[in-house]
């Protein structure tokens, strides 16, 4: 009986440690291809950014897109979506999924798509996971796909306990056993050594920089509170209900764009083949692009690709047009609308950084006459670009949140990219503005359970 039982857990000592293997291996593979496809996209995105005038060609792009999509064999209507619900299924996500979401975000970056690599990145390594499934235990093959995701993002993103977070909140699944978090974090941590050693950063140094302005803030704040200037409520004020407002105001306009993305999509699909959409919102954002270059206003392509270069801005406390979210969201809109490929994640937080940062100048200017003469007024005059800055971090992951309904997965985040000081305060706003529209999103797993199908 001993002998047995001893027998018993040495095998399943044997089947974790090759297991724990083959997840390390897999998130490695992740990592470098994740860190193909950032250098391929960055690439695009500059000869982009030299040649404006590859915006006309994004209607070619989106078919070029198609056809090879078609030749690969490889169905069109594959998204980070139905890579998600295959992922939750347990289901296997096809290989040539992997080349063929790669070519397509390129294309659509090249020719001024509004799209990200993030979730590119997560379709690809849930297809890159289905070569490593014949060496895993039957547990092991469940945890395959939403390990490869939560991977590729938290490698992507530089944090990987976001990854490992969204990889089980996306999909709506409890942890089984302690089997179903080593996975994905094995995988996770593995993606991320590979993608820091090819030097793949999202947003860098934002941290360090977006701490010392957040530290002058607090410390005039609190100041402020010390000497009675400001007193509990102004205390409260000037923390805690501002922050909110991003968080709801995040939710409102989330769910708007969730709600556009979703009916401008099933309008274009009444055309018929997927070609007639990709024309249509390739044609819209061409139109947009050349004529906004024709009559002078070139910066426009500043909204274009992934929209990093935007977040980084706003998020060290720079002024943008209070109109870059709409504009950033318009383009991402008729671009994913459309049909073509490449991830929403990285526009998402664009969109989610000018937000904040337009609410955040609007704040500065508004505390400066409501509260003149007054204790708040005098936090926010001595700290405008710390105000702006925190603003704009909050609706990064506010915004996040309200498009995925991932709100653990956007504190986990705001804490690897932000900072503690900005992670205590985008938090509330993350769950807030996630409960603004509880049924509207970006992913439908994210807004059922395993019990709902």
């Amino acid at each position: 009986m001993l002998d047995e039982l001893e027998g018993a857990m040495a095998t399943a000592a044997l089947k974790f440690l090759r297991d724990g293997l083959v997840f390390a291996v897999l998130g490695g593979a992740v990592g470098a291809l994740t860190a193909m496809l950032s250098v391929a996209v960055d690439a695009a995105a500059e000869a982009f950014t030299a040649y404006p005038q590859l915006g006309w060609l994004l209607p070619v792009a989106g078919l070029a897109t198609y056809g090879f999509y078609r030749a690969t064999g490889v169905d069109f209507a594959w998204s980070t979506a139905s890579v998600a619900k295959a992922a939750r299924n347990g289901e296997e996500v096809p290989l040539r999924l992997v080349p063929a979401v790669v070519v397509g975000t390129v294309l659509t970056v090249l020719c001024g798509g509004s799209v990200g690599k993030e979730a590119a990145a997560l379709q690809m390594a849930a297809g890159a996971s289905g070569s490593f499934r014949r060496q895993l235990s039957a547990e092991g093959r469940l945890w395959a796909a939403p390990a490869a995701m939560g991977a590729a993002l938290g490698a992507m993103l530089g944090v990987p306990a976001a990854g490992v977070v969204f990889s089980f909140e996306v999909l709506r699944r409890r942890p089984s056993d302690g089997g179903a978090v080593v996975a994905p974090t094995i995988a996770a941590a593995a993606a991320w050594i590979v993608t820091e050693a090819c030097g793949v950063r999202f947003l860098p140094q934002v941290a360090e920089a977006l701490s010392g302005e957040w530290a002058c803030l607090a410390a005039m704040a609190h100041s402020g509170f010390e000497s009675g200037d400001l007193g509990f409520l102004g205390a409260a004020m000037a923390l805690v209900v501002p922050v909110l407002f991003v968080g709801a105001v995040s939710g409102a306009v989330g769910a708007g764009f969730c709600r556009a993305v979703s009916m401008l999509r099933c309008g274009l699909a009444r055309l018929g083949a997927p070609v007639f959409a990709l024309a249509v919102g390739g044609v819209a954002v061409s139109l947009l692009l050349g004529y906004a270059e024709v009559l002078g206003y070139g910066g426009v392509r500043v909204y274009c690709g992934p929209g990093a270069d935007l977040a980084a801005v706003a998020v060290e406390g720079g002024v943008l047009p209070w109109w870059s979210f709409a504009l950033k969201g318009a383009l991402t809109l008729l671009t994913f609308a459309g049909g073509f490929k490449g991830g929403e994640i990285m526009p998402v937080l664009a969109v989610g950084a000018c937000l904040g940062n337009a609410i955040g100048v609007l704040a500065v200017g508004a505390c400066g006459i409501v509260f003149s003469g007054q204790g708040l007024a005098a936090v926010v005059a001595g700290a405008p670009s710390a105000v702006i800055a925190l603003f704009s971090a909050v609706g990064v992951a506010s915004f996040f949140s309200s498009c995925t309904k991932c709100p653990l997965t956007a504190c986990v985040l705001s804490l690897g990219l932000f900072g503690p000081e900005v992670a205590v305060l985008a938090a509330p706003a993350a769950f807030l503005s996630s409960l603004c529209a509880p049924r509207v999103g970006l992913y439908p797993t994210a807004l059922s359970s395993d019990s709902d199908g």
